[in-house]
Protein backbone atom coordinates (compact mmCIF):
# COMPACT_ATOMS: atom_id res chain seq x y z
CA UNK A 1 0.00 0.00 0.00
CA UNK A 2 2.77 2.38 0.93
CA UNK A 3 4.66 1.46 -2.24
CA UNK A 4 1.55 2.17 -4.36
CA UNK A 5 1.04 5.57 -2.70
CA UNK A 6 4.69 6.47 -3.21
CA UNK A 7 4.45 5.49 -6.87
CA UNK A 8 1.34 7.62 -7.39
CA UNK A 9 3.06 10.57 -5.72
CA UNK A 10 6.12 10.21 -7.93
CA UNK A 11 3.99 10.04 -11.08
CA UNK A 12 1.99 13.10 -9.99
CA UNK A 13 5.18 15.05 -9.32
CA UNK A 14 6.54 14.15 -12.76
CA UNK A 15 3.31 15.20 -14.49
CA UNK A 16 3.28 18.54 -12.66
CA UNK A 17 6.92 19.16 -13.60
CA UNK A 18 6.16 18.50 -17.27
CA UNK A 19 3.13 20.82 -17.18
CA UNK A 20 5.04 23.65 -15.50
CA UNK A 21 7.91 23.30 -17.96
CA UNK A 22 5.52 23.37 -20.89
CA UNK A 23 3.80 26.52 -19.64
CA UNK A 24 7.18 28.21 -19.20
CA UNK A 25 8.33 27.35 -22.70
CA UNK A 26 5.06 28.53 -24.24
CA UNK A 27 5.23 31.83 -22.34
CA UNK A 28 8.83 32.34 -23.51
CA UNK A 29 7.78 31.86 -27.12
CA UNK A 30 4.97 34.41 -26.81
CA UNK A 31 6.99 37.15 -25.14
CA UNK A 32 9.26 39.45 -27.21
CA UNK A 33 12.96 38.85 -26.74
CA UNK A 34 14.85 41.68 -25.13
CA UNK A 35 17.87 42.67 -27.18
CA UNK A 36 21.14 43.71 -25.66
CA UNK A 37 22.72 47.04 -26.47
CA UNK A 38 25.06 45.20 -28.82
CA UNK A 39 22.03 44.04 -30.80
CA UNK A 40 20.38 47.43 -31.09
CA UNK A 41 18.67 47.80 -34.48
CA UNK A 42 20.56 49.71 -37.13
CA UNK A 43 19.18 52.79 -38.81
CA UNK A 44 18.42 50.81 -41.95
CA UNK A 45 15.80 48.81 -40.01
CA UNK A 46 13.67 51.92 -39.43
CA UNK A 47 10.60 52.32 -41.63
CA UNK A 48 11.28 54.42 -44.72
CA UNK A 49 8.36 56.65 -45.77
CA UNK A 50 6.96 56.82 -49.26
CA UNK A 51 8.89 59.23 -51.44
CA UNK A 52 12.35 58.23 -50.20
CA UNK A 53 14.61 56.70 -52.85
CA UNK A 54 16.21 53.39 -51.81
CA UNK A 55 17.55 52.17 -55.18
CA UNK A 56 18.79 53.83 -58.34
CA UNK A 57 15.74 52.67 -60.28
CA UNK A 58 17.99 51.18 -62.95
CA UNK A 59 20.70 48.55 -63.32
CA UNK A 60 23.30 51.11 -62.33
CA UNK A 61 24.87 51.15 -58.86
CA UNK A 62 25.42 54.38 -56.94
CA UNK A 63 28.15 54.94 -54.35
CA UNK A 64 27.26 57.61 -51.80
CA UNK A 65 29.51 59.26 -49.22
CA UNK A 66 28.26 60.88 -46.02
CA UNK A 67 29.56 63.45 -43.53
CA UNK A 68 32.08 65.32 -45.68
CA UNK A 69 33.75 67.22 -46.92
CA UNK A 70 36.73 66.31 -44.77
CA UNK A 71 40.22 67.74 -45.43
CA UNK A 72 41.91 64.36 -44.89
CA UNK A 73 39.56 61.77 -46.34
CA UNK A 74 37.59 63.54 -49.08
CA UNK A 75 40.68 64.23 -51.23
CA UNK A 76 41.72 60.58 -50.86
CA UNK A 77 38.27 59.35 -51.89
CA UNK A 78 38.18 61.78 -54.83
CA UNK A 79 41.60 60.58 -55.98
CA UNK A 80 40.48 56.95 -55.95
CA UNK A 81 37.23 57.70 -57.78
CA UNK A 82 39.17 59.68 -60.36
CA UNK A 83 41.62 56.81 -60.81
CA UNK A 84 38.78 54.40 -61.64
CA UNK A 85 36.71 56.97 -63.59
CA UNK A 86 33.78 56.59 -61.20
CA UNK A 87 31.22 59.27 -60.37
CA UNK A 88 29.51 59.21 -56.96
CA UNK A 89 27.12 61.18 -54.78
CA UNK A 90 28.40 63.19 -51.81
CA UNK A 91 26.02 63.91 -48.93
CA UNK A 92 27.50 67.02 -47.35
CA UNK A 93 27.10 68.44 -43.86
CA UNK A 94 26.46 72.16 -44.02
CA UNK A 95 29.00 73.01 -41.33
CA UNK A 96 31.70 71.11 -43.24
CA UNK A 97 30.77 72.71 -46.55
CA UNK A 98 31.10 76.11 -44.88
CA UNK A 99 34.48 75.15 -43.39
CA UNK A 100 35.95 73.59 -46.55
CA UNK A 101 34.41 75.31 -49.59
CA UNK A 102 37.37 74.38 -51.81
CA UNK A 103 36.55 70.70 -51.28
CA UNK A 104 32.94 71.31 -52.29
CA UNK A 105 34.21 72.85 -55.51
CA UNK A 106 36.58 69.91 -56.04
CA UNK A 107 33.69 67.45 -55.70
CA UNK A 108 31.64 69.41 -58.23
CA UNK A 109 34.59 69.83 -60.60
CA UNK A 110 35.00 66.06 -60.73
CA UNK A 111 31.39 65.65 -61.84
CA UNK A 112 29.89 64.17 -58.69
CA UNK A 113 26.32 64.73 -57.48
CA UNK A 114 25.62 66.71 -54.30
CA UNK A 115 23.21 65.79 -51.52
CA UNK A 116 22.10 67.79 -48.47
CA UNK A 117 22.89 65.88 -45.23
CA UNK A 118 21.70 68.56 -42.74
CA UNK A 119 23.81 71.20 -41.08
CA UNK A 120 25.31 69.21 -38.22
CA UNK A 121 24.00 65.64 -38.47
CA UNK A 122 20.99 66.08 -36.21
CA UNK A 123 19.62 62.55 -35.77
CA UNK A 124 16.42 63.92 -34.25
CA UNK A 125 15.70 66.52 -36.89
CA UNK A 126 12.54 64.75 -38.01
CA UNK A 127 10.92 65.27 -34.60
CA UNK A 128 11.50 69.03 -34.59
CA UNK A 129 9.02 71.71 -35.71
CA UNK A 130 8.61 72.07 -39.45
CA UNK A 131 10.15 75.55 -39.53
CA UNK A 132 13.25 74.27 -37.73
CA UNK A 133 13.62 71.43 -40.25
CA UNK A 134 13.27 73.87 -43.11
CA UNK A 135 15.80 76.23 -41.54
CA UNK A 136 18.34 73.44 -41.13
CA UNK A 137 18.04 72.23 -44.71
CA UNK A 138 18.09 75.74 -46.15
CA UNK A 139 21.13 76.70 -44.13
CA UNK A 140 22.94 73.61 -45.42
CA UNK A 141 22.05 74.26 -49.05
CA UNK A 142 23.12 77.88 -48.68
CA UNK A 143 26.54 76.81 -47.37
CA UNK A 144 26.97 74.42 -50.29
CA UNK A 145 25.89 77.04 -52.82
CA UNK A 146 28.18 79.61 -51.26
CA UNK A 147 31.03 77.34 -52.37
CA UNK A 148 29.51 76.13 -55.64
CA UNK A 149 26.69 78.52 -56.65
CA UNK A 150 25.52 76.64 -59.75
CA UNK A 151 25.70 73.10 -58.38
CA UNK A 152 22.33 71.32 -58.23
CA UNK A 153 21.35 69.82 -54.87
CA UNK A 154 18.65 67.35 -55.80
CA UNK A 155 18.81 64.95 -52.85
CA UNK A 156 18.47 65.03 -49.07
CA UNK A 157 19.66 62.28 -46.73
CA UNK A 158 18.53 62.26 -43.11
CA UNK A 159 21.28 61.24 -40.66
CA UNK A 160 20.82 57.75 -39.28
CA UNK A 161 18.06 57.07 -41.76
CA UNK A 162 15.71 58.46 -39.10
CA UNK A 163 13.02 59.41 -41.58
CA UNK A 164 9.66 60.96 -40.81
CA UNK A 165 6.94 61.92 -43.30
CA UNK A 166 7.44 65.55 -42.31
CA UNK A 167 11.13 65.40 -43.25
CA UNK A 168 10.24 64.01 -46.66
CA UNK A 169 7.60 66.70 -47.17
CA UNK A 170 9.96 69.55 -46.26
CA UNK A 171 12.71 68.18 -48.49
CA UNK A 172 10.28 67.88 -51.38
CA UNK A 173 9.04 71.43 -50.80
CA UNK A 174 12.66 72.54 -51.12
CA UNK A 175 13.12 70.57 -54.33
CA UNK A 176 15.00 67.59 -52.91
CA UNK A 177 14.24 63.87 -53.01
CA UNK A 178 14.84 61.83 -49.86
CA UNK A 179 17.78 59.46 -50.34
CA UNK A 180 18.24 56.24 -48.38
CA UNK A 181 20.43 53.23 -49.21
CA UNK A 182 20.36 49.49 -49.83
CA UNK A 183 23.87 48.43 -48.77
CA UNK A 184 25.39 49.57 -45.47
CA UNK A 185 28.83 48.22 -44.50
CA UNK A 186 28.59 50.26 -41.28
CA UNK A 187 31.93 51.89 -42.00
CA UNK A 188 30.95 54.65 -39.57
CA UNK A 189 31.87 52.13 -36.87
CA UNK A 190 35.39 51.99 -38.36
CA UNK A 191 35.48 48.23 -39.01
CA UNK A 192 38.42 46.58 -40.74
CA UNK A 193 38.74 47.25 -44.46
CA UNK A 194 38.15 43.55 -45.14
CA UNK A 195 34.72 43.73 -43.49
CA UNK A 196 33.74 46.76 -45.58
CA UNK A 197 34.93 45.04 -48.75
CA UNK A 198 33.00 41.85 -47.97
CA UNK A 199 29.72 43.65 -47.23
CA UNK A 200 29.85 45.84 -50.32
CA UNK A 201 31.00 43.06 -52.63
CA UNK A 202 28.49 40.49 -51.40
CA UNK A 203 25.57 42.85 -50.80
CA UNK A 204 25.58 44.97 -53.93
CA UNK A 205 23.02 44.14 -56.60
CA UNK A 206 21.86 45.92 -59.74
CA UNK A 207 20.24 49.17 -58.61
CA UNK A 208 21.90 49.26 -55.18
CA UNK A 209 22.67 52.52 -53.43
CA UNK A 210 25.77 51.92 -51.29
CA UNK A 211 26.32 53.92 -48.09
CA UNK A 212 29.90 54.96 -47.28
CA UNK A 213 31.57 57.81 -45.37
CA UNK A 214 34.29 60.31 -46.23
CA UNK A 215 33.97 62.23 -42.97
CA UNK A 216 32.94 62.00 -39.34
CA UNK A 217 35.86 59.91 -38.11
CA UNK A 218 38.90 57.95 -39.19
CA UNK A 219 38.03 56.81 -42.73
CA UNK A 220 41.33 55.17 -43.65
CA UNK A 221 39.70 51.74 -43.76
CA UNK A 222 36.92 53.07 -45.96
CA UNK A 223 39.45 54.60 -48.34
CA UNK A 224 41.43 51.35 -48.43
CA UNK A 225 38.30 49.30 -49.01
CA UNK A 226 37.13 51.62 -51.79
CA UNK A 227 40.34 51.18 -53.77
CA UNK A 228 40.11 47.41 -53.27
CA UNK A 229 36.47 46.67 -54.10
CA UNK A 230 36.05 49.08 -57.02
CA UNK A 231 37.67 46.83 -59.67
CA UNK A 232 35.34 43.97 -58.75
CA UNK A 233 32.24 46.17 -58.73
CA UNK A 234 33.17 47.70 -62.07
CA UNK A 235 33.45 44.23 -63.57
CA UNK A 236 29.84 43.54 -62.53
CA UNK A 237 28.05 46.89 -62.66
CA UNK A 238 28.04 50.34 -64.13
CA UNK A 239 28.77 52.81 -61.32
CA UNK A 240 27.26 56.27 -61.70
CA UNK A 241 26.42 59.32 -59.65
CA UNK A 242 22.72 59.66 -58.98
CA UNK A 243 21.29 61.73 -61.82
CA UNK A 244 20.29 65.31 -61.13
CA UNK A 245 17.63 65.17 -63.85
CA UNK A 246 15.94 61.96 -62.68
CA UNK A 247 12.15 61.92 -62.22
CA UNK A 248 11.42 62.92 -58.65
CA UNK A 249 14.77 64.62 -58.17
CA UNK A 250 13.79 68.24 -57.82
CA UNK A 251 15.78 71.44 -57.99
CA UNK A 252 16.97 72.66 -54.62
CA UNK A 253 15.43 76.05 -53.98
CA UNK A 254 16.94 78.64 -51.69
CA UNK A 255 14.75 81.19 -49.88
CA UNK A 256 14.39 84.81 -50.80
CA UNK A 257 16.10 87.26 -48.41
CA UNK A 258 12.77 87.87 -46.65
CA UNK A 259 12.45 84.15 -45.99
CA UNK A 260 15.79 83.56 -44.32
CA UNK A 261 15.44 81.11 -41.41
CA UNK A 262 15.87 82.74 -38.07
CA UNK A 263 15.90 79.66 -35.85
CA UNK A 264 19.11 78.04 -34.69
CA UNK A 265 17.71 74.64 -33.76
CA UNK A 266 20.04 73.15 -36.35
CA UNK A 267 22.77 73.57 -33.75
CA UNK A 268 20.95 71.15 -31.47
CA UNK A 269 22.34 67.76 -30.53
CA UNK A 270 24.83 66.36 -32.98
CA UNK A 271 24.36 62.60 -33.25
CA UNK A 272 27.18 60.53 -31.90
CA UNK A 273 25.51 57.23 -32.74
CA UNK A 274 25.59 57.32 -36.49
CA UNK A 275 24.75 54.95 -39.28
CA UNK A 276 24.37 57.72 -41.77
Amino acid sequence: MRRSSALRAAVLTLVLAVLVGGVYLISRSLLPHASSSAEAPSATESPVPTGVQMTTGSAQVALTFNDGPDPTWTPLVLKTLRQFHVKATFCLLGKNAAAYPALVRAIVADGHTLCNHTWNEDLDLGSRPRLDIEGNLLRTSQAIHAAAPQAPIKYFRQPGGNWTPQLVDVAEDLGMTGLHWAVDPRDWEEPAAAAIIATVTEGTRAGSIVLLHDGGGDRQNTATALATFLPGLLSRFQLEALPVDAPGAGQSRLPSPSRQPGGQSQSAAVGSAKGS
